[in-house]
């Protein structure tokens, strides 16, 4: 996943359809099949992954991880983000998905050090709304 982003939490939580998330609501406890059991608030299970949207690969020789770096490879910042929310059954579960997530992303990312240096050095604050 090049340029991409995790949030969890009440962040997240916020990112929600308007009347999805309370923030006053009591945790309710829960146990699942496996024998899992907790009580941990809804906001505390979310996590939402941000990424922009690249074109299709075709093969290998496309693939944005290990292709030169050109000037257009690199997405202007005011590129539209999509965004996956991912509902998990626990703070650890959730924990343990964007550590993963997060490690994967980095490690696109340290493979690509002049891609993301342009990327930096595309300069512009970026305009929202």
């Amino acid at each position: 996943m090049v340029d991409a982003y995790i949030c969890s939490g009440f962040f997240a939580a916020q990112m929600l359809p308007k009347g999805q998330y309370s923030p006053n609501a009591a945790p309710a406890p829960r146990r699942y099949q496996d024998g899992l059991e907790t009580d941990d608030r809804d906001e505390d299970m979310l996590f939402i992954v941000w990424y922009r949207k690249h074109p299709q690969m075709l093969n290998a020789d496309q693939d944005p991880t290990t292709t030169p770096v050109s000037s257009k490879n690199v997405p202007t910042l005011s590129v539209k983000h999509k965004m996956l929310l991912f509902k998990t059954r626990s703070i650890l579960e959730r924990d343990a998905w964007c550590w993963a997530l997060n490690s994967e992303i980095e490690k696109i990312v340290r493979a690509q050090k002049e891609r993301e240096e342009k990327l930096r050095d595309s300069g512009n604050l970026v305009k929202f709304g």
